[in-house]
């Protein structure tokens, strides 16, 4: 098992702390690594330290993250600025993940609505 998976491991199994210092570790031996520096933030999130958090969230999304990592990261930053009490800052990052990960398409608009039509029809008539 390596670094990683062991503090992943060791977060699961709810030993904060020493998850905590490994990925600190990991994170100055990596810096280029953006799931080293998005997990490390997550872990300082955890133990509440928020203010420390948010250079490794902003490094992990500049970096490049899966799309999977990157809406939690986008999650965890924007909550994490709206604690420490950047209220204008969780907008801009709030705003770019809706922009990167909800492109709803109109024609699921256009779904949803005949749809909410088609069933308060039905309800209104007793037709069910």
């Amino acid at each position: 098992m390596g670094n990683l998976e062991m503090a992943l491991s060791l977060r699961g199994k709810k030993e904060f702390e020493k998850s905590n210092r490994l990925l600190m570790d990991l994170a100055k031996q990596n810096p280029v690594d953006a799931v080293i520096q998005y997990q490390c933030a997550w872990s300082l999130d955890i133990l509440g330290h928020e203010v420390k958090a948010v250079p490794y969230y902003e490094a992990a999304l500049k970096l490049g993250l899966p799309e999977e990592d990157a809406k939690g990261a986008y999650l965890g930053l924007g909550s994490t600025y709206r604690t420490i009490g950047k209220m204008k800052r969780p907008d801009r990052h709030w705003n770019l993940g809706w922009r990167s990960f909800l492109r709803i398409r109109l024609y699921w608009y256009s779904g949803l609505w005949h749809f909410i039509i088609w069933a308060n029809m039905i309800l209104q008539w007793n037709l069910y």
